[in-house]
């Protein structure tokens, strides 16, 4: 097939670089219906709170002392940083708790910060100054709140939503690995965005999503690092296990048939393989599990039980029942008596790898429950230089003010992971440390006659924690969009107006996500769902002038990992990009997804040294691109091309005798026509765009077509041996002699190896173009 030059690098050179979009806050609009807006925009209480008490008053002239380690800390106003998920919520609930203290008819909240009486802080404020007056505001409206409501949308004035069909398409892909069907299509063209409810529940129930599910929170445990070999099986060191139980199997013949073996030796390896991966996924697992079965997703931290396939069970020593004993994918629930379960805290890969040592104590294990299930840094509380020679006390992590800014959170939480040891042995009899602070988490320290199983009775209260939902949304959130949440800027920010609006908005919206969760009893299934039908997911682009620098970024369009973009380049051709179509004995041999090929050149992780994943593109990964579109329309045109035209997924509105032109150079209209047409359907199928036969982009993309034909038909004509001469044999790995699937040959007559009129190739060139269209590599 002849190159057609930089057209057909084109789309894909435009977007190179290209992650996000993003768009800056707005200034908030009026809310329809609100009252008392007579000197400006309608604030809700809440917003006002953030705006006009938070940002100028509590953040720059309170918090300094009002915090848990700070000279107020014993007072009744403890205020939570930024850093904290949820803190302006936090910090509202306390000032009203505060503001109806009153001495004299007068508020607290305005005595104290004026020094009308005694305050540690001195005056801090004066009497009817603006911060004042802001202060008194925020009183009144404690004791009667405000009809307005918080105006989310104001952020996203100028950024274009895809619409119901679009967000479908994009939906489908991300949750379900899959297009969209006839039917869900027409459903939401006849109903819009309402129809896409019972859309999302269906793709919720699809394996492909809990795929998905498990891809997104091993890129926050990391615990695929032991899939491979033995690496988890060799984690199992108590003696109450059987790790490698398959070493001891029987000689029996009738095993080989049982596990569709080859031989013995093969079952062997088989067993190995199934029994370290369900051992290494054990988080993973029990999260699909909790998921799939619509539990309460506080059980990903409060399950008294674990989830075993019928090989890691073996290992284990557990008994229990499956359906079939000899499925890798079944996975049931079990309990590991004596150990107390606190679901994915005490699996042994999850406590491997989030080790502990001798001076760190824990304290790693209780800093990753912080980020992952609080949605909270704890390293981020106390970003200030240290000056190690002012710490001169004898225990600096119970006493000085520096280090207990951080120690006094994460200290008792490490302490609950006292009886798991470094190798994530379960040791009953455990003591804890004199030294530091007691097992616990907050103000409430682990029972006496609880602290053999401390990590259960801390897991609940983690659990309860309102960051918990929080955190889900968060986690979710990241990644389905590839976007991180965004952060309270700092109040000296150029930009903070427009920034603070953006991530007020987005604090706003996910807060709703994470009150809808816990309202559902927390099935995760919910946030994924308000995640889908949010702006955050559905912007696409920000239409009119930019807005400078104080920008969000969105979600929507973003650079698709190896994982996703395998599965959508099998969704949109038919056929997954493999050098083989058939399985190698079972293991397959993906392109995309295996380590020692392209998933870590195209930005995937190996969870082990390579733990974060790349999002904007390089020159490799430009080649890796390049190379999967040539060769996936290598792979799939003479395929579709060789099906009946009604089960095509690429071509059904031409043949392979469709030529734009006769023999002597005139246009063949209806051949013209049906080509065009097929060029609109492949632009819908493969780039999701529904344009117009007349859209220019039809015609740049049948220019392709056509320029690719006429340069074959005139190597064809050439002599044997002369210079430019194109042979009409497709190229050997683009013909079609055999099932793809079985590798049976196929006869003769139904053989597809010839293209004599050369459109299997310029449709091949058609499929290279689109495929290395940045709208296919990104989402």
């Amino acid at each position: 097939m002849p190159r057609t030059g930089s057209i057909l690098r084109r789309r894909a050179a435009t977007a190179l670089g290209l992650l996000g979009l993003s768009a800056a806050a707005a200034a908030t609009a009026a809310s329809a219906g609100c009252t008392g807006a007579v000197d400006g925009p309608c604030l809700s209480d809440e917003q006002f709170f953030a705006e006009k008490v938070w940002v100028p008053i509590l953040s720059t002239k309170c918090i300094g002392c009002h915090n848990p380690q700070g000279q107020a800390a014993k007072s009744k106003m403890v205020l939570a940083g930024s850093s904290e998920a949820g803190f302006l919520d936090k910090n509202l609930a306390t000032f009203k708790s505060l503001a109806n203290l009153e001495l004299g008819g007068e508020s607290y909240v305005l005595l104290k910060p004026t020094k009308s009486i005694d305050h540690g802080g001195g005056n801090v404020i004066e009497v009817d100054g603006p911060e004042y007056e802001a202060l008194r505001e925020m009183v009144d409206r404690t004791k009667s709140p405000s009809s307005c409501e918080t105006d989310v949308n104001a952020s996203f004035a100028d950024v274009v939503m895809s619409g119901p069909e679009e967000t479908l398409r994009m939906a489908s892909l991300e949750l379900g690995g899959r297009l969209p069907t006839e039917a869900e299509e027409q459903a939401v063209q006849e109903s819009g965005m309402a129809a896409l409810d019972p859309i999302l529940d269906q793709l919720l129930t699809e394996e492909a999503f809990y795929v998905r599910l498990k891809e997104i929170y091993n890129d926050l445990f990391l615990t695929d690092r032991y899939i491979n070999g033995e690496a988890a099986v060799e984690l199992l060191k108590s003696d109450a296990y059987d790790p490698k139980w398959y070493n001891s199997i029987p000689q029996d013949p009738a095993l080989v048939e049982k596990y569709g073996a080859r031989d013995l030796e093969d079952v062997v390896n088989r067993l190995k393989s199934w029994t370290n991966r369900a051992i290494g996924r054990e988080p993973l697992e029990l999260i699909a599990h909790i998921v799939r079965n619509d539990r309460s997703f506080k059980e990903v931290l409060t399950a008294d039980y674990t989830v075993v396939n019928p090989f890691s069970a073996k290992a284990y020593g557990v008994n229990v029942e499956f359906k079939n004993d000899a499925d890798p994918a079944e996975f049931v629930e079990a309990k590991r008596d004596p150990i107390p379960l606190a679901g994915v805290l005490t699996s042994v890969v999850f406590l491997t790898r989030h080790p502990t040592t001798n001076t760190n104590r824990n304290r790693h294990r209780a800093r990753v429950v912080y980020e992952f299930f609080l949605g909270t840094d704890i390293l981020k509380t106390a970003e200030q230089p240290l000056d190690q020679t002012k710490i001169t006390d004898f225990n600096p992590t119970m006493n000085n003010a520096a280090c207990t800014v951080c120690h006094a959170a994460i200290d008792p939480l490490a302490g609950a992971f006292h009886n798991f040891d470094d190798l994530g042995r379960y040791k009953a009899d455990d003591a804890w440390y004199d030294e530091m602070r007691p097992p616990g988490f907050g103000a409430e320290a682990v029972p006496f006659e609880e602290f053999p199983s401390a990590l259960q009775w801390v897991a609940k209260r983690v659990a309860d924690d309102p960051r918990f939902a929080l955190a889900a949304v968060y986690n979710m959130y990241t990644g389905l969009t590839g976007q991180k949440p965004l952060v309270a800027p700092a109040n000296d920010d150029p930009e903070f107006g427009a920034k603070f609006r953006a991530y007020l908005a987005q604090y706003h919206a996910f807060n709703a996500i994470a009150h809808d969760f816990a309202e559902s009893d927390y099935n995760l299934k919910t946030v994924v769902k308000g995640i889908i039908k949010s702006p955050y997911f559905r912007a696409r682009n920000v239409a009119g002038a930019s807005r400078g620098e104080a920008t969000t970024q969105l979600g929507g369009t973003r650079f698709l990992g190896p994982e996703q973009l395998h599965r959508k380049i099998w969704a949109v051709t038919g056929y997954p990009w493999r050098p083989r179509a058939f399985e190698d004995d079972g293991s397959r041999v993906d392109w995309l997804l295996r380590r020692d090929t392209y998933n870590l050149l195209y930005g995937g992780i190996d969870s082990e040294q390579v733990t974060q994943r790349m999002t904007e593109p390089n020159g490799v990964m430009a080649n890796v691109a390049d190379r999967m579109a040539n060769e996936m329309a290598c792979i799939s045109v003479p395929l579709d091309m060789h099906l009946p035209q009604e089960e095509r997924l690429l071509l059904p509105f031409v043949e392979q005798t469709f030529e734009p032109r006769d023999a002597n150079g005139f246009e063949v209209v209806p051949a013209v026509e049906a080509i065009k047409k097929n060029i609109q359907y492949l632009h819908k199928r493969v780039l999701g765009e529904a344009l117009e036969l007349g859209d220019p982009e039809i015609e740049r993309t049948y220019q392709v077509f056509l320029g690719t034909w006429e340069e074959g038909k005139e190597g064809m004509k050439k002599a044997e041996g002369e210079e430019g001469r194109i042979s009409t044999w497709l190229p050997g790995p683009c013909q079609v002699q055999r099932d793809y699937w079985t590798r049976d040959e196929l006869p003769d007559d139904q053989k597809l190896q010839r293209d004599e009129n050369y459109t299997v190739r310029a449709w091949m060139s058609v499929m290279t173009y689109l495929l290395s269209d940045f709208r296919f590599l990104y989402q």
